[in-house]
């Protein structure tokens, strides 16, 4: 249905303004802007409702910041006075001939003008109330549409050899989908107009349900239906719109497939006529570029063949490059989708999801699904969800591939929400295919959509509306998290999925053969006749946001407010403006995704494997828009595959399925059986081991220009994840760096003192732009470790650049202090104030100590008195009241000895005498240990076979004697003095065995050992330090190294992964040199006395002493 100017249709009168005024409602700002301001000789006095519509868009994010008020006016070409004057709703309409009436109105208002129409009869799979309750409101519009497009088809039916066309069959399987299409935008506004009805008691019926279906009943008289879409005109204009845009496609798709008829036989069907077409299901896609989909056609023989209304170029290419890699030793053989480019569309071969028939072929799946992990990083791929994957026995088939040679990277992408976590650019995990969790949080877990990782029955972390009593007078919309669906990615065998945890074997060795293969290949590849010249003038997809905020964005825009009025649809799209400040320059995008939206399509841009430039879907060309070409980013990649980077690319895959793992079952943290071992030269055994930890640290990090970007595991309330870390010391990069800081220094290894420089850049940039993306004030979590992690290294490589910019942040945290509820060392004030006291030695300021001193004074008043003692509630584990180092009052207590140290003032250490004395009542004599009360650290030990008392730093003995003994200048008295001697009891008993970690492990708690042998000038103990310290060495070279997550896994990170151990064992190689990170020490080194400059070699003044 062509929506054209029809002279004898809907001309405006003398008694139409009125409602042609209404119709004007919908225009958008560019439409009113153009008959308005054309029109407007004088401004007329704005009204008080222009000026508050104005002030709310003003007002909203991000158009309070800097300029970009103005960029927005910019952008529509228009000042602040014509907007106000667009703001006004139209008294009349604008249209005075018949010639300026847009077509939509015309086919709406003929449409219901008629006395009848056809019925119009849905197919069976769209009845239910969701879809079809409210269609009856629109039949008069899609009666229409249907009879048209059956009289176009008719000429059709005999058009092409072979293919018979029934015009009515294929308009009623095309009919199935346009339900899905229609009903988003009719649900809320009908609900309204339902309520009003039943509270203006117009509906009959004495059950909720007979009012139901009177109010459909209604919906079918024309002039009923026309009252609600007059008060919706947004509502009116969309539905016109897509059900033309329904008609023209399918009448589209029916051209195409009779003058491709004769091609599709011979590449499809061996050449063979399938029978007449019995049916055309769309809705298999996103709609895009007016309203566009994939249809999957089903022919009289069987035979199956899928439609995209998209270049197929990709597709093609794949399988070319597929049978290339074959020919050359792809090991199991590789098989692609059949796919016929037809330039602006294109048809490939249907894949039908099968099972497998025995081990082998699950096995041999997982190794070909290795070979596309490694594949898809080679081209650049992204988006390769678990949608886009069909599992079609031993052949995992990738059936969409639009998004290779992405000439983006990772970091420059729009961001709409705090769910985005974003990974390295360089990353296997950037194709989508491996598992990983999207739009989780540290407090709400995510969903796995990878083609490897999704699996049915996972609830998405957004509440997305869903009705509630469909079918009766009180059907409405509620928020609730949706169930997503099962698919058919993963292999079957017997009836069952197999999941890749139990062939994570087969999955890596695939991966390494076909990375193997790339790079003996890699020549051949990026010759000027090799197989990606097939691509280079291909259009790629490139994805600037998740598609997901897309269609999230064009469903919210369907509020009964909304759909009143273009203008604050308009209003709403410009929610798009916050993602791109911090990449302006996508500024540009915003116009181009609205002006999608408001037909109802998902933005759609594409650009050329080998084109800098950017084309969207609504037909806008932008030269130049990219950097560089996606062609010159994967001749780049390939021309960068090594070893090296294959090991890091393995170990990113191999944690990936670390994270399923954990994310699927309780998994118990490692134990081991630990022995003290008398270690021969046991300084330099420790310090070569302390160096082998390091330079397995080095191949992890991936690299760019001068920073240094990290992946790690981490896990909060929303789950486990594998993602860049953040900046804190616990498992992000301030850890890192001051592990590789101090490594370079004992070991006068340079590649570690560049690595840590380089991950300091990192750090330095994000910091800058996202300050706000630091959580918490502590030691290990925020602000606190940061600080500190500055502070030490500044003072060793005699920086003071460094030293600078952790007092530049000072600035920032006292507000954030006074608001603590966190309080511990580990994430609050506490670790806040310990660590401001070290910088403080070195960058002393009135800020500083004013910091300082807010932090004790935020101690001092959320101490609350117990039975006995006083504490600190703690919120992150509960709201509980807890003992030990990390979250408790041991490590609280010790911070206000410190203060108390500084000031003098006796009320500090009266509460943290008094924090002791609360822990002594929770100690524990049948188990020498204080216990750890989180909530559920009890019931995970259970699940874990383990016990509710910890024997670590964070939480237990080790850590609770480490306070008590750094406390000792402070308060020194018999009990103490017992505490401590009973935490080294207990520690030494009970401490060792469990895993090589800072935090919880062996490390952690061999610090506390050496702590207390210096501290107390004990020999005996220092013996016993050394024998331990050798039976580390010695579990480390019979069981590898063990780290603090569960089930052993490895990460980078500093308190419970691969820099922790570095550092630990280099501490106990060298005390003299490397500080108790545990105490929160200040530097060991006096400046003037580091061993070189920050890039590791000898400073000048290193050089001119010499």
């Amino acid at each position: 249905m062509e929506i054209t100017q029809r002279q004898d249709e809907a001309t405006p009168g003398a008694n139409a303004p009125s409602r042609f005024a209404r119709w004007a409602r919908a225009t958008t700002l560019a439409e009113r802007a153009a008959f308005t301001l054309k029109a407007s000789t004088t401004q007329p006095d704005a009204s008080a409702a222009a000026r508050k519509r104005l002030d709310a868009w003003r007002q909203q994010e991000p158009f309070g910041q800097a300029d970009w008020w103005q960029r927005r006016l910019q952008s529509s070409g228009l000042t602040e006075t014509e907007l106000l004057m667009l703001l006004e709703v139209p008294a009349e309409a604008p249209w005075t001939t018949p010639a300026e009436v847009p077509g939509w109105v015309q086919v709406l208002e003929r449409a219901y003008a008629e006395p009848s129409h056809a019925p119009v009869i849905w197919p069976e799979r769209t009845e239910g109330p969701d879809r079809s309750a409210f269609l009856p409101l629109v039949e008069p519009l899609v009666s229409r549409a249907v009879t048209q497009l059956t009289a176009a088809l008719k000429p059709l039916k005999h058009a092409a050899p072979g293919l018979d066309l029934e015009p009515s069959v294929v308009v009623s399987t095309m009919l199935g989908h346009l339900p899905q299409v229609l009903a988003p935008a009719l649900g809320r506004a009908m609900v309204v107009e339902l309520h009003a009805a039943q509270l203006e008691g117009l509906l009959a019926g004495d059950t909720p349900e007979a009012r139901f279906q009177d109010f459909t009943k209604r919906l079918r008289q024309p002039r009923f239906a026309l009252d609600i879409l007059e008060r919706y005109p947004v509502l009116a204009r969309c539905i016109v719109l897509r059900i033309a845009e329904w008609e023209s496609n399918c009448l589209g798709l029916m051209k195409r497939l009779t003058r491709d008829a004769p091609l599709l036989w011979q590449r499809f069907n061996a050449g063979q006529s399938p029978g007449a077409l019995v049916e055309a299901r769309g809705g298999f896609s996103d709609p895009h570029r007016g309203g566009q989909g994939v249809f999957i056609l089903r022919f009289e023989s069987g035979l199956r063949i899928v439609y995209k209304p998209r270049s197929l170029g990709a597709e093609a290419g794949l399988q070319q490059l597929l049978t290339w890699l074959n020919a050359r030793g792809a090991t199991p053989v590789m098989k692609g989708a059949e796919a016929l480019d037809r330039g602006e569309y294109g048809w490939m071969e249907y894949v039908a999801p099968a099972p497998c028939a025995s081990t082998e072929e699950v096995r041999r799946f997982y190794e070909r699904q290795g070979a596309y992990v490694a594949l898809m990083h080679a081209l650049d791929g992204t988006d390769l969800h678990f949608e886009n994957l069909i599992a079609a026995g031993e052949h995992p088939v990738l059936v969409d591939v639009e998004t290779l040679f992405h000439p983006l990277s990772g970091t420059r992408t729009l961001r709409d929400s705090e769910h985005a976590v974003e990974a390295p650019p360089v990353s296997v995990l950037r194709s989508g295919l491996l598992p990983q969790q999207f739009w989780g949080t540290r407090k709400k877990a995510g969903v796995d959509l990878s083609g490897l990782g999704a699996r049915a029955g996972q609830l998405t972390p957004q509440a997305y509306l869903m009705t509630a009593e469909r079918g009766t007078d009180r059907m409405r919309f509620e928020r609730r998290p949706v169930e997503l669906p099962g698919s058919n990615n993963l292999p079957r065998l017997e009836g069952e999925t197999a999941p890749v945890l139990a062939y994570r074997d087969a999955l890596a060795d695939g991966f390494t053969r076909m990375y193997s293969l790339l790079l003996e290949h890699r020549e051949a590849l990026l010759a000027e006749d090799g197989p990606l010249a097939a691509f280079a003038h291909m259009p790629m997809r490139i994805l600037f946001r998740n598609t997901a905020v897309y269609g999230a964005l064009l469903f919210e825009s369907y509020h009964p407010h909304t759909l009143t009025d273009g203008l604050e649809r308009q209003r709403f799209f410009d929610h798009l403006w916050r993602a791109v400040v911090p990449v302006p320059d996508f500024a540009a995008l915003v116009p181009l995704e609205t002006e999608q939206l408001e037909r109802g399509d998902l933005p759609y841009f594409t650009a050329r494997a080998d084109s800098k430039d950017l084309e969207a879907g609504s037909g806008q060309h932008l030269p130049d828009f990219f950097q560089e070409t996606g062609m010159a980013r994967v001749r780049r990649r390939l021309k960068g595959l090594s070893p090296e980077d294959q090991t890091r690319q393995r170990w990113v895959l191999e944690r990936s399925l670390d994270v399923l793992l954990l994310s699927s079952q309780t998994v118990a943290r490692p134990t081991y059986p630990f022995r003290e071992h008398t270690q021969p030269g046991l300084r330099d055994a420790l310090l070569a081991e302390a160096r082998r930890a390091g330079e397995r640290l080095l191949p992890l990090a991936f690299e760019r220009r001068d920073e240094a970007h990290w992946l790690g595991l981490d896990a909060g309330d929303g789950g486990w994840r594998l993602g860049s870390p953040g900046p804190d010391v616990f498992q992000g990069r301030a850890g890192i760096a001051l592990a590789l800081g101090y490594l370079g220094d004992v070991t006068q290894d340079a590649r570690f003192t560049r690595l840590a420089r380089a991950t300091l850049r990192t750090q330095a940039r994000l910091l800058a732009e996202e300050p706000a993306g630091v959580v918490g004030l502590g030691i290990l979590n925020g602000w606190g470790g940061i600080l500190y992690a500055l502070t030490h290294l500044g003072v060793l490589w005699k920086d003071d650049a460094l030293l600078d910019e952790a007092a530049g942040y000072v600035r920032r945290l006292r507000p954030l202090v006074e608001k603590d509820t966190v309080l511990d060392v580990g994430a609050g004030a506490a670790g806040c104030l310990l660590a401001l006291l070290v910088l403080g030695e070195h960058r002393p300021s009135d800020t500083l100590w004013a910091t300082v001193d807010a932090c004790g004074q935020r101690l001092l008043e959320t101490s609350t008195p117990q039975a006995r003692g006083a504490a600190w509630i703690c919120e992150a584990a509960g709201n509980r009241y807890l003992a030990g180092m990390a979250h408790g009052a041991a490590g609280i207590s010790l911070a206000l000895l410190r203060l108390f140290a500084r000031t003098g003032d006796t009320r500090l250490r009266d509460a943290a005498v008094a924090g002791m004395e609360f822990e002594r009542g929770l100690y524990t004599p049948e188990e020498r240990n204080w216990p750890d009360l989180r909530v559920g650290a009890k019931e995970l030990a259970a699940a874990e076979g383990a016990e509710h008392f910890l024997w670590a730093w964070c939480t237990g003995a080790p850590g609770i004697g480490l306070a008590r003994l750094s406390g000792l200048p402070f308060v020194d008295d018999a009990a103490v003095r017992e505490e401590i001697a009973i935490a080294l009891d207990s520690t030494l008993a009970r401490g060792f065995g469990r895993n090589h970690g800072l935090c919880h492990g062996d490390l952690g708690n061999a610090d506390f050992l050496l702590e207390a042998a210096a501290t107390l000038g004990d020999s005996k103990l220092q013996e016993r330090t050394n024998a331990v310290a050798g039976g580390i060495l010695r579990g480390i070279s019979e069981h590898g190294y063990l780290f603090g997550l569960q089930g052993s896994t490895e990460t980078p990170g500093m308190m419970v992964g691969l820099a922790g151990i570095a550092y630990g064992l280099a501490r106990l190689a060298m005390p003299e040199r490397l500080p108790s990170l545990l105490t929160v020490a200040p530097p060991r080194i006096v400046r003037g006395e580091g061993l070189g400059t920050p890039d590791g070699r000898p400073s000048s003044r290193d050089q001119e002493q010499s």
